[in-house]
């Protein structure tokens, strides 16, 4: 398996702790009126944070875990670990679908505001929008390398 399909694989297991986990303990903490009070935005900005450093932290062990698992697994003495400008312009394509879906929620999160919906909806959905981006750009990466590009 090439380096970027174990990269990849790695991506997608972060991606789905780290949104999973964020996405979980802001649920938690939404069922007991965390939210409701005086320092909801306060605690909106805190819970993303702790999205922000632990997705980053989450992500490098990840990765570091991945590709241990998978030298170990294939026992090959010399891995190769070349990108060529097929590489590259499989990244930029799903880079490129990426930027559109997470631009389509942010605009959909500016038109929940217009609308009236809290702050709280509005950070969510945008966090919502970075998650299925994420996934997506993974997944589509994935599948053009599956293909043969």
């Amino acid at each position: 398996m090439p380096h970027q399909e174990k990269n990849i694989y790695a991506s997608l297991i972060s991606a789905a702790l780290i949104f999973g986990a964020y996405f979980w303990y802001v649920y938690a903490l939404y069922q007991d009126g965390g939210f409701d009070g005086a320092d909801a935005n306060s605690l909106i900005g805190k819970s993303i944070l702790g999205l922000i450093i632990g997705g980053i932290i989450i992500n490098i062990i990840m990765h570091i875990v991945i590709n241990i698992i998978f030298a170990a697994l294939e026992n090959d003495p010399k891995p190769s670990f070349v990108v060529d400008e097929r590489d590259k312009l499989i990244e930029l394509r799903a880079l490129r679908v990426s930027y559109y879906i997470f631009g389509a929620g942010y605009v959909v999160s500016m038109i929940a505001l217009a609308m009236g919906q809290t702050t709280f909806m509005v950070f969510n959905l945008i966090i919502l929008s970075c998650a299925i981006a994420t996934v997506t750009e993974a997944l589509f990466q994935l599948a053009l390398y599956r293909r043969g590009f």
